[in-house]
């Protein structure tokens, strides 16, 4: 990999995470709207830049929030900086006409917009930093796992920015990657086998949780996280599967291949995110079998998948696959989804004790099953069952 390459994906990281934390987040998006109100246009970026760096505030953050003056508010921002210096100075506003406007010189109107904006850029900060506080603000329990998720994205630097950008946000918004964390949803020991791995983002996290908890800065009041012999991820994509590879390194050991065709190994616990309704109903029952006979006595397998009777929210999640779809180039791949009774059905054919979780607040009608092998199931493989 080139080396300006790794060091402008460097440079974008420390542009793109200084200045962390809910205050300083807060006072950068206020602070550049602020700017953004100056009439000074052409300066905006420097000014950005310089504040940024004096005060320690996010320059990147900044300088967006300062694009409050773009082309289309701009003008409707200046006339009323404008007015609002003149009633300021004199106590009036100006004339809308064109014979005042000609008569009046351009020093009277520059003079007033500079001291209106004086007072619309603090007021429209003060909103930006009500509504930005709002959305950044968190508890402080909530930091330990944002420290995670941040070590954990990290891993993908090296590798490309998008890359790094969808770990940082899935890792946050995706309600299934804190639920791995917790020892009630996956049982600690043996092997851990992440079928359609994609980037590995399940692996990362659960690796920075172990490093956290042998390095002693695992929150106290937390019960320890599930922690492995081994893990293994499955991902059909090569470039996919090399991102992953690279990112985990000696954490967890990346396969480049389909699981429909690869002979599985034994697992303690068996993570199966949005897999199953890219396949057909047939494989969806094959793959089901195998892992059913793979699963050791007392593990878990862990599935997230999409409830077709979900209505509106699943339409949300047939939208973001359409989408997926478009990004990827992979314009015929599968969608099989079932519904929530549809799932259950087909999960107790195949011999698995069904504990269905909730997904958290989220726009998408995803449903988080924990199935376990009856403790009375036989021990020898099964063969795929009819489909539904």
């Amino acid at each position: 990999m080139p080396a300006r390459s790794v060091q402008f994906r460097r440079f974008f990281q420390v542009l793109r995470t200084e200045g962390a934390g809910p205050r300083r987040e807060t006072a950068a998006v206020a602070l550049g709207v602020f700017i953004g109100c100056l009439p000074l246009y052409g300066l905006h970026l420097a000014i950005c830049w310089i504040v940024g760096f004096l005060f320690g505030l996010n320059r990147l953050k900044m300088y967006f929030a300062a694009n409050v003056s773009n082309p289309f508010v701009a003008p409707w921002l200046v006339f009323t900086e404008v007015q609002v210096g003149a009633w300021v100075r004199r106590g009036s506003f100006h004339p809308v006409t064109r014979e005042y406007i000609a008569s009046t010189g351009l020093s009277v109107f520059g003079i007033d917009a500079l001291v209106g904006s004086m007072f619309v850029g603090t007021a429209l900060a003060c909103l930006a930093a009500l509504g930005t506080y709002g959305l950044v603000h968190g508890s402080d329990e909530d930091r330990p796992f944002l420290e995670l998720v941040r070590r954990a994205s990290d891993r993908y630097v090296g590798t490309s920015v998008t890359a790094w950008e969808f770990a940082r946000g899935k890792l946050r918004m995706d309600p299934i990657y804190r639920a791995t964390l917790s020892p009630d949803v996956l049982p600690s020991g043996g092997t851990l086998l992440d079928v359609g791995c994609g980037q590995g983002l399940a692996l990362a996290l659960l690796a920075e949780a172990r490093i956290a908890l042998d390095g002693g800065t695992w929150p106290a009041e937390w019960p320890p996280p599930p922690r492995f012999d081994r893990m293994t991820g499955i991902e059909l994509r090569r470039k996919v599967a090399k991102m992953a590879r690279a990112a985990l390194d000696t954490d967890a050991t990346v396969v480049e291949a389909d699981a429909r065709d690869l002979p599985l190994e034994p697992a303690h616990a068996v993570l199966l995110f949005d897999v199953l309704q890219l396949l057909t109903v047939d494989e969806q029952d094959a793959l089901l079998a195998e892992l059913a006979a793979r699963l050791d006595r007392g593990g878990v397998l862990l599935v997230r998948e999409a409830d077709a009777s979900g209505g509106w929210r699943f339409a949300a999640v047939r939208l973001g696959n359409r989408l997926k779809q478009i990004v990827s180039g992979r314009w015929r791949q599968p969608f099989h989804p079932r519904t929530d009774s549809e799932w259950r059905a087909c999960f107790a054919r195949h011999g698995f004790q069904i504990d269905a979780r909730p997904m958290g607040k989220t726009p998408f009608a995803n449903i988080m099953f924990r199935l376990s092998v009856a403790p009375d199931a036989s021990a020898s493989p099964r063969q795929p069952l009819p489909a539904a």
